[in-house]
């Protein structure tokens, strides 16, 4: 039926988006690398001449892959919102989430034992590489309601985001495409890998303390509350240096 055809669909699109991100973070990772220009980095000297340190070519073929990768995405959001859109549009009988392929080859683990429901990690959470413990959030929890997905999860306010599934600071407008991948998540049933930046006090005037990375599963869902998270973010300060 319908139902059925569209979540296919979705599912296909899904897994199209998650190599266009893993394609967006190779890129930005190449292009942090030694002898390279980075994201943003001038390519020429104080008189004008190309950088004789950085690959100039290679830096600027990699950025124009960059933004030719962010463009698809972007579309790509464009048209799983769509379609996400149609599917909701039906009876709720008919939205039930499919059952998406455990990807047991790529992360792993045999998704199909004994996990509780809710805690398999399926088509929009795929396996993340390693977070740089360096890296700056871009959007902090600043309230987690009692009883929703994020206190489930263990999400705390003052979190900073670093992660969100595939988003991450090399993607145009993280925070802003953050609702499509949520939105996607819950129509799916599917489970989401949140990285943040949590820091511990060491003393109680709030002096001292350090900051670690802490990674959450997120299930997106229909709750009492308001929303799929029961949470909410606002984007991060910007920092000098």
């Amino acid at each position: 039926g319908d139902a059925a055809a569209l979540k296919a669909e979705l599912l296909e699109l899904m897994r199209r988006k998650d190599e266009i991100e893993r394609q967006i973070t190779d890129a930005a990772e190449a292009l942090e690398s030694p002898g390279m220009g980075g994201l943003r980095g001038a390519l020429v000297d104080a008189e004008g001449f190309p950088r004789a340190d950085v690959d100039v070519h290679g830096t600027r073929t990699l950025r124009n892959r960059h933004v030719t990768l962010n463009t698809d995405h972007k579309g790509l959001m464009a048209l799983i919102e769509t379609k996400m859109h149609a599917l909701h549009a039906l009876p709720a009988p008919q939205r039930a989430a499919p059952a998406a392929p455990a990807p047991a080859d790529k992360a792993g683990v045999d998704k199909a034992g004994g996990a509780p429901p809710g805690t398999a990690v399926m088509a929009a959470s795929p396996p993340t590489p390693p977070v740089d413990p360096s890296a700056r959030p871009w959007a902090i929890v600043d309230e987690v309601a009692p009883g929703g997905p994020a206190e489930q999860c263990g999400l705390r306010v003052g979190d900073g985001l670093v992660r969100f599934g595939g988003l991450d600071p090399s993607h145009m407008d993280p925070l802003r495409a953050l609702p499509e991948l949520v939105g996607e998540a819950e129509a799916t049933g599917t489970s989401i890998h949140v990285a943040v930046h949590r820091r511990t006090v060491a003393n109680t005037d709030g002096a001292g303390g350090t900051s670690e990375v802490v990674v959450v599963e997120l299930r997106p869902r229909r709750w009492d509350g308001r929303g799929l998270l029961g949470c909410h973010l606002s984007p991060a300060a910007p920092q000098d240096g």
